[in-house]
C-alpha cells in the first residue's frame, strides 16, 4: 500500500536537472530543492540539493554541483576521499562519523561523488546499499 508516510514503490526525483531513483522507504523533506552558490578550488559552483528521510535517524542527501568552468572530482578531493567504483561508475568515496546526540551514539554516513553529464553528483546516506541503488 502507499500513503504520504509509506511510499509503495521507488520514484524518480529531479535534482538540478538530473534524474535519480529514490528507494521506496524515503520521504522527501518538505523543502524544495535548495539552491546555493559557493566556490570549490577557485570554481564558482551552483549546488542543487534535496534531502530525504526514512525515520528520525536515516538520512539521504542528493546534491548536484554545476559550474561554467570545467570542474571535476579532483577539485573536491581534499585528501579524505578514496577512489571507488559503484555499479561500474567511478568516483570518490569516504565515510564520516555522525553523532546522534539523543542516544549519544556514533553512526557512519557514507558519501559517494561522481560525474554525471558534466556535473558532480554527491550522495550521502547512512546506508551504503541505498547509494548503490541510486548510482547508475
Amino acid at each position: 500500500y502507499g500513503s504520504k508516510y509509506h511510499l509503495a514503490q521507488p520514484r524518480g526525483v529531479d535534482v538540478g536537472g538530473l534524474n535519480f531513483t529514490v528507494s521506496w522507504g524515503f520521504l522527501e523533506d518538505d523543502n524544495e530543492t535548495e539552491i546555493s552558490q559557493s566556490e570549490i578550488s577557485n570554481h564558482k559552483v551552483i549546488k542543487y540539493e534535496k534531502t530525504f528521510h526514512q525515520n528520525n535517524l536515516l538520512l539521504l542527501s542528493i546534491s548536484v554541483l554545476e559550474s561554467d568552468d570545467r570542474i571535476d572530482l579532483d577539485d573536491i578531493n581534499d585528501g579524505s576521499w578514496q577512489q571507488k567504483s559503484i555499479n561500474g561508475v567511478d568516483g570518490l568515496f569516504k565515510t564520516e562519523p555522525v553523532n546522534y546526540g539523543t542516544w549519544n551514539k556514533t553512526f557512519d554516513r557514507y558519501c559517494f561523488s561522481y560525474m554525471k553529464e558534466g556535473r558532480i553528483v554527491m550522495l550521502e546516506c547512512d546506508k551504503m546499499n541505498i547509494i548503490a541503488e541510486i548510482v547508475e
